[in-house]
């Protein structure tokens, strides 16, 4: 785990200046986050990277209590710290999968595009639920392999080229329906689900859906997003 949290810190490093919550994962968020889970609740995002969405969290219509903005990485909290400096940001590297937060004291939890850059998914999936309160939601997103994409991934990975997401220091290939199964597992109810760019493989890759999968597809899209309820 040591490497891996230098290969973050490098990796962060290395985009200390680019905008890290214009992303596809945080416009869904921003679209289906509900004002209840946000207005004078705690919040916990984790894998708050260099901190963007976390701020734009803080400045929400409907005001937080606190922001817990947590990473594996110092690095990237150090960026977001001395860039997003507010009184209601609460800095501090946690590992998804053994947080230091106490069961049932986080209202709502953002997880953007995290359980795939951990060993255990399942686990970090279990520890999200410890920490909700009773009635908490859960804005998750992750790629899925269960698709064409995958299979051109495990090509690669055969070829001793393996596909990295831009570069990360470590990816878990993870499947939709085994992702869907940990979060019933830990005891979710699952309130929305959807995926979106159905990529087939190719020399010039071709996306498919970009914003949203016909209902049949949907276990095969990139780009999966759940929002669940303890």
């Amino acid at each position: 785990m040591h490497e891996l949290n230098k290969g973050y810190n490098q990796w962060h490093g290395n985009h200390e200046h680019e905008d890290d919550h214009a992303t596809p994962w945080h416009s869904f968020v921003r679209a289906n986050l509900s004002g209840n889970d946000v207005l004078n609740k705690m919040i916990l995002e984790i894998g708050c990277g260099r901190g963007g969405f976390s701020n734009y969290l803080i400045n929400h219509k409907d005001q937080p209590s606190m922001i817990h903005a947590c990473d594996y990485s110092e690095t990237a909290l150090k960026i977001g710290a001395e860039k997003y400096q507010s009184p209601k940001i609460v800095w501090s590297r946690q590992d998804i999968m053994s947080m230091t937060f106490e069961s049932n004291s986080i209202d709502t939890a953002i997880s953007c595009e995290t359980i795939e850059h951990v060993p255990n998914p399942s686990r970090a999936i279990q520890e999200l639920y410890r920490v909700l309160k009773p009635g908490g939601r859960l804005y998750l997103t992750c790629p899925n392999y269960f698709n064409f994409f995958g299979v051109w991934c495990v090509y690669r990975w055969l070829i001793g080229k393996p596909y990295t997401e831009g570069g990360q220091p470590y990816v878990n290939y993870i499947l939709m329906p085994k992702v869907y199964h940990w979060i019933r597992q830990a005891g979710f109810i699952v309130e929305k689900f959807h995926s979106s760019e159905l990529i087939m493989p190719a020399r010039i890759p071709k996306h498919f859906y970009k914003h949203n999968t016909p209902r049949l597809l949907r276990p095969f899209g990139y780009r999966t997003y759940y929002v669940v309820r303890k």
